[in-house]
């Protein structure tokens, strides 16, 4: 386990109260809202480091780079709205 630094703090807090899975640029875009200035590069890095941790897994869409998401959670699906290029979880199986 790593140390806990402001910048990870607040990309945990944005993947925890997201309620769906983020980009690496969506994830940057709420973390800068909690720690003025955090790069690109530190999302990246940070985001290797929880998802090695536990914390987080990718959700794969083809055609798409992959979100990421609090790990843990039971069993769901995402849809995918190529109109505002959100994830939306889906409960149980469609």
């Amino acid at each position: 386990m790593q140390t806990e630094t402001r910048q990870r703090r607040a990309i945990r807090e944005a993947l925890e109260t997201a309620g769906h899975p983020l980009s690496p640029r969506e994830l940057h875009e709420a973390a800068q809202a909690m720690v003025e200035g955090i790069g690109i590069a530190t999302i990246y890095r940070n985001l290797k480091a929880l998802q090695d941790d536990g914390f987080l897994v990718p959700v794969e869409l083809p055609g798409e780079p992959p979100r990421y998401e609090v790990a843990g959670k039971g069993h769901h699906h995402h849809f995918h709205c190529r109109e505002c290029d959100r994830v939306f979880e889906v409960e149980g199986c469609p």
